[in-house]
């Protein structure tokens, strides 16, 4: 998950900075705790690539000995998430073979096919350069037919056509580095500069040069368009969410980002009498609980758009999606996003993106090919997104949800499929990692928060955040079973209905007294003897009304299968 940033204050046990640069000049505490808070993250990186455990666990060891080797080569210190992952995805890259079912697509079609592109990551700016300078080594000394070194020469000149974003003395620079293979300080003496400015002028050339490769792709899919005659600017009548604004309302409406998006997406469809309770509901997001155990983080209710389960539970919708979840912003990624956004807006329905002005979950209704802008709005804004601003946001992530076509589903068989899902994540145990900590899920969530005050770690800001969201979610858990009490369908049912809505009922008013004690943003006094007991006192009734909510939704779910 990401860093969630409110103002200026990053909310964290010790200012990341500090520790970084700690670890840059060899304090191995601080390194050790930057991968006690990162390790897990890197572990779904690796895992997102390997698909096997065992080996997410080796490319997670490998590439930690490589940060710990590399940190000082860290110009930025608010870029160590995502220069952290590049060295994790790199290693993936090393370890994994081409071919098989973690073969990546390669964006260069044109070059995919020829011979050396098994010798490059073309996603990774730096694979790039180690290829190009392999390249010319082979040509010092190359016996190899004429076909070849034309196909060579063809790929360096495709390659080369980057580095005209570059001025001389930046060009210069990155050549000495990877060409050349030169040391920073032979670098710092050849050009009469510090050590520091080295550094920051290959961070930034880097930089320069994958801005340029994601022009590039825009421009090849603008191309593309225009060749097809397709219309080069649409825009859609404004979606009906986020209506008003009263001074930071960043939080004002617990309810989350995804969801309130995706009912504002469904007035586009035959679904727009879905109301925003039964869109919680249906995706299971009203019946969920993800917190972060030790620390009650902030992170936790995010995680929820990220589930299996929530894009299983999406076709509960009547719809089928496309979704993207939190993916690094590379150029074929931001082009796919791009793509989406013209077909799903030609088609007269808007689409929802992650992190277009803020770390929050947005709709995109319209686009300009001429000016290369979106327009959308979030949670604090709204207003035009250029393209190539795209997956540049607060957390360098890109997430879509976006519209593919009808897939009516029968309300009995969306029922028993919601049923299962809650049922199977109320009484798990299993811990998952994310980059804030440990997550854990349903009933043994509320363990973990009790226990989270129990140990004074709560952290007011975060607490108060879980408190408003999860009094929310089950506010409208509470109104979906009420509404089914009104189904003729269900008529047979009501008293089991009855029975669940009376327990998520007792549990969104333990919760939304909890919200009230600790009030949200200012989060009151968790450290409070007092608050203490009265928070254990709400989240054991929630809890327990929770579990007698369980027992009786699984009687209706057996009845529902027979």
């Amino acid at each position: 998950m990401k860093e969630i940033v409110i103002g200026a204050s990053l909310h964290k046990e010790d200012n990341e900075s500090e520790l970084i640069e700690r670890a840059k000049s060899g304090d191995q505490d601080a390194f050790s705790e930057l991968v006690r808070r990162h390790r897990a993250k890197a572990h779904n990186w690796a895992y997102g690539l390997a698909q096997d455990s065992y080996l997410a666990e080796d490319i997670v060891q490998e590439a930690l000995m490589k940060a710990f080797v590399h940190l000082g080569t860290l110009v930025d210190v608010t870029r160590f998430l995502p220069w952290l992952h590049r060295i994790v995805r790199n290693q993936a890259m090393m370890k994994l073979r081409r071919g098989g079912p973690y073969r990546h697509e390669q964006p260069f079609t044109s070059l995919a096919r020829r011979s050396y592109s098994d010798q490059v990551d073309w996603e990774d700016v730096e694979s790039i350069m180690t290829y190009m300078m392999s390249v010319r080594l082979q040509e010092e000394g190359s016996t190899s037919n004429p076909e070849e070194q034309i196909v060579r020469q063809e790929t360096m000149e495709t390659i080369l056509n980057l580095f005209t974003c570059l001025k001389p003395r930046e060009r210069g620079i990155f050549e000495a580095y990877f060409f050349r293979q030169l040391s920073p300080q032979e670098i710092a003496a050849l050009f009469d500069m510090t050590m520091s400015s080295v550094y920051k002028s290959i961070a930034r050339t880097r930089q320069k040069l994958q801005d340029e490769r994601i022009r590039v792709y825009i421009q090849e899919h603008l191309t593309r368009r225009r060749d097809e005659k397709a219309s080069s600017s649409k825009m859609l009548e404004r979606p009906n969410i986020y209506t008003q604004r009263i001074g930071d309302s960043h939080f004002l409406g617990a309810r989350p980002s995804v969801t309130y998006c995706l009912w504002g997406m469904l007035q586009y469809t035959d679904q727009k009498n879905l109301s925003l309770a039964e869109v919680n509901a249906l995706t299971g997001q009203a019946f969920s609980l993800h917190i972060i155990k030790e620390t009650v983080h902030i992170g936790g209710p995010f995680t929820l758009a990220g589930e299996p389960s929530f894009h299983q539970l999406l076709t509960n919708l009547g719809h089928e999606f496309k979704v993207l979840t939190y993916l690094p912003a590379q150029p074929n990624t931001i082009t796919d996003v791009i793509q989406t956004v013209h077909r799903s807006i030609d088609r007269g329905i808007p689409v929802i993106v992650w992190d277009l002005f803020h770390a929050e979950y947005g709709m995109v209704y319209g686009y300009d090919d001429h000016e290369q802008k979106l327009t959308a709005l979030d949670k604090l804004q709204e207003g035009e997104v250029p393209y190539e601003q795209i997956g540049k946001g607060k957390t360098s992530e890109i997430g879509l949800i976006a519209f593919q076509k009808d897939r009516p589903i029968d309300r009995k068989m969306a029922l028993l499929r919601l049923l299962d899902a809650i049922l199977e994540q109320g009484y798990t145990e299993e811990l998952r990692s994310s980059g804030d900590g440990e997550l854990v899920r349903g009933l043994a969530a509320f363990d973990a928060w009790m226990e989270a005050f129990r140990g004074d770690r709560i952290v007011p800001f975060f607490n108060a955040y879980n408190a408003a969201v999860y009094a929310e979610l089950r506010g409208f858990a509470r109104d979906f079973l009420y509404g089914l009490l009104n189904e003729t369908d269900f008529e047979q049912d009501r008293e089991l209905l009855e029975s669940a809505w009376t327990c998520y009922k007792l549990t969104a008013h333990a919760l939304n007294e909890l919200s009230i004690l600790f009030p949200f943003p200012m989060g009151g006094d968790p450290k409070s003897e007092q608050s203490v007991e009265k928070a254990i006192s709400l989240l054991q009734q929630a809890k327990e009304a929770e579990q007698d909510g369980f027992i009786v939704l699984a009687k209706w779910r057996d009845r529902l299968k027979g």
